[in-house]
């Protein structure tokens, strides 16, 4: 697998995970995605009874996932605009499309690093009980959207 790949398959691992825990974990915080992720964290830190090292790398790795959602989310009204004027054209214009495209991948690009890190500093501050409740809960959202997994 190549290194472009890899660090894409991680950093959708990452979004996965934590958005996937926030959307769960925190309902009612409407827009204001700071508290939502700091509710997750909080909720997170309670089931899977983190030490304080553990919360200070899932705190970490919060602060990424804003930082990335921020980065990506500053090209959405961009992106959309363009998308729109594809669509409306008479003629499908490629060339614009794979450049959008390549556009987003430089972005994905340019947080994944910092982004895998984080991930990677949180998850090897875990044990393998919390590992396994991860991935129990992974494994209980497999197609199923919010059904299922960790109950508050």
């Amino acid at each position: 697998m190549k290194k472009s790949t890899k660090i894409i398959a991680g950093v959708i691992a990452a979004v996965a995970i934590t958005t996937g825990s926030i959307a769960i974990a925190g309902k009612g915080f409407r827009g204001n995605h700071a508290e939502h992720a700091d509710y997750a964290v909080g909720f997170i830190a309670k089931k899977l009874d983190l030490d304080e090292t553990q919360k200070q790398a899932l705190d970490a790795l919060k602060d990424q996932m804003l930082v990335a959602r921020e980065t990506m989310h500053g090209q959405m009204e961009t992106t959309k605009d363009d998308a729109r004027a594809l669509i409306e054209s008479e003629t499908f214009d490629q060339a614009k499309a794979l450049e959008m495209v390549t556009t987003k991948t430089a972005t994905v690009n340019s947080v994944a690093p910092e982004l895998v890190g984080a991930l990677g500093n949180f998850l090897d501050t875990l044990n393998a009980e919390q590992k396994a409740e991860i991935l129990e809960f992974m494994d209980s959202h497999k197609g199923r959207g919010k059904r299922g997994g960790w109950r508050h």
